[in-house]
């Protein structure tokens, strides 16, 4: 009798603890997917809306060059 081991119960618990891992992983593929496709009808039924680039508010650091002595 070894002193570890994984008793059947361990095991079963392990094969459902898997299961629900794959499923969710696929479930969350398939939304993405559906996302993704729904994104793209409405993109394509509304072709005349265009995303504006907003100029930041602030504009970018300046560089300064420093001259070594």
């Amino acid at each position: 009798m070894p002193l570890t081991g994984i008793s059947n119960r361990g095991m079963a618990l392990i094969a459902v603890l898997v299961i629900i891992l794959w499923g969710c992983i696929f479930a969350e593929r398939a939304i993405i997917r559906r996302a993704y496709e729904e994104t793209q009808n409405v993109l394509r039924a509304q072709p005349e809306v265009r995303v504006k680039q907003q100029r930041p508010a602030v504009p970018p650091p300046q560089r300064v060059q420093i001259p070594f002595a």
